[in-house]
This record gives structure tokens, sequence and C-alpha cells, in this order.
């Protein structure tokens, strides 16, 4: 396969990944597997632990946000697009050209669509590691598999990685998410996947608590070529 054709691909597992971790690890829903909670809290001071309950506490507050992103990555391909999410369940990236694809979840069945290619593949939401980020309730340190690596903050800002069991941050499994602080806000996130390529994917502007279309999470409205979709989907 060319680059072109390959970047899709790269560009649907960074956009779940990078924000509900590796999809290519992941094979089981996320919202089934629950990790050694206790020992992992051993293992974080107090007040990491304190960090860490706020960055929960903000992303499970998110109800809508809106923004564009530019997504960079270690093997020299760049991507920009737009993010609308509107919890629970549903969010749309749209990448813009050259990069055909676009991703959308309307609450219970995700879709990824390829424009060029005029392929569509579908899979329960729940059914994904995506589930981490459109669930209603996020708690990190209840992820099958994996664990809080490390917990970084300055002046004006916090990072946060979580990596596979027995990895550490910034090698393959991990993602590190960047946040402002005072307020607390996601800026940017950063994963490194199995094949040790780094995608770093920046929020430019995002906007949160607005009113989104609901049309933006319609199958009907996408005009898809392929209707076949799971007996769950809309």
């Amino acid at each position: 396969m060319s680059p072109r054709e390959n970047e899709p691909m790269r560009i649907m597992r960074t956009a779940l990944a990078a924000l509900a971790l590796s999809a290519a690890a992941v094979s089981a829903p996320a919202a089934q597997g629950f990790g050694d909670q206790t020992a992992q809290s051993a293992r974080l001071t107090e007040s990491d632990q304190k960090i860490v309950q706020r960055v929960e506490d903000y992303l499970s507050g998110v109800d809508t946000m809106h923004a564009e992103f530019l997504q960079t990555s270690s093997n020299g391909s760049t991507a920009r697009g737009e993010l609308w999410l509107d919890r629970p369940g549903k969010l749309r990236f749209e990448y813009q050209p050259p990069h055909p694809a676009l991703i959308v979840s309307n609450g219970s069945v995700l879709v990824y669509y390829d424009r060029d290619l005029e392929q569509t593949s579908y899979v329960p939401i729940s059914e994904t590691p995506l589930w981490f980020l459109v669930r209603e309730d996020i708690d990190m340190s209840r992820i099958e598999g994996y664990e809080i690596a490390g917990i970084e903050r300055k002046r004006k800002s916090i990072r946060l990685s979580v990596a596979q069991e027995g990895s550490a941050a910034g090698q393959p499994g991990s993602l590190t998410l960047v946040f402002e602080d005072e307020p607390l806000r996601l800026k940017k996130w950063r994963i490194v996947d199995q094949q040790g390529i780094a995608t770093e994917v920046a929020l430019l502007d995002p906007r949160f608590g607005i009113d989104i279309d609901g049309t933006k999470f319609d199958f009907d409205a996408l005009n898809l070529p392929d209707r076949r979709r799971p007996s769950n989907g809309r």
C-alpha cells in the first residue's frame, strides 16, 4: 500500500487511540476491563492522586466540544481536521484533504469512512477503546492492561502519561495527555503506537459547552455508499 493509503488507517488508530489509549493493543471493551486500582493508587503520591482526580473530573465534565486540530507524526506525516464531541457517546473526526478519513459515532455505533475508496467500516462504540472517552464517567485507573506511568506538573501545565503494564511513558503503547492549568484544559496528546511511531495531536481554539447540530452524528445525513451496519446502529 502507498503511504497515502496507509495514512488514513494510522489517522483512525491515532485519533481513537490517542484519547482512548492504543486501539491496536486493547482486545476487550475498555468499559469491561478493571485494573488493580488499589495497587496503582499505592504507587501514586497523594499529590499525584489529586491530579488524577482533577483530570478525571475535568474529562467527565466535558459535555460538548468543537476544535480544529493539527496532527503530526514522527514518520513525517501531518494532517489537519475538525473534531466535534457530544458526550456521552457522540463524536466526529473530520480530516481535511488530502486525507479522506471521516470517523463518526452516533452514540451506539462507530463508522469509519474512506471517501476516496468509498468504503465504510462499522463497529459498536462500546467495543472500541474510544468508549473510554465518550462513556458517562471516565476513570483512568480502571482500564485493563494499563496503568498511570507518570505525572509531571509545571507552573502552568500538567502532563499525565498512561501506558501498558510493563511499559513506560514515551514507549510503545503509551499515551501522554497535556493540559493547560489554572484553569485546567486539554491542550494536546501524544501517543506512541506499537510500531514505535509517535503521533501528537494539538487542539486549536477548542470551544466547550456549545450547541452542536445533531446531524453531525447522523449516519443518514452522511449519505454513505454502504448502508450495511450493525443492528444497533441508527
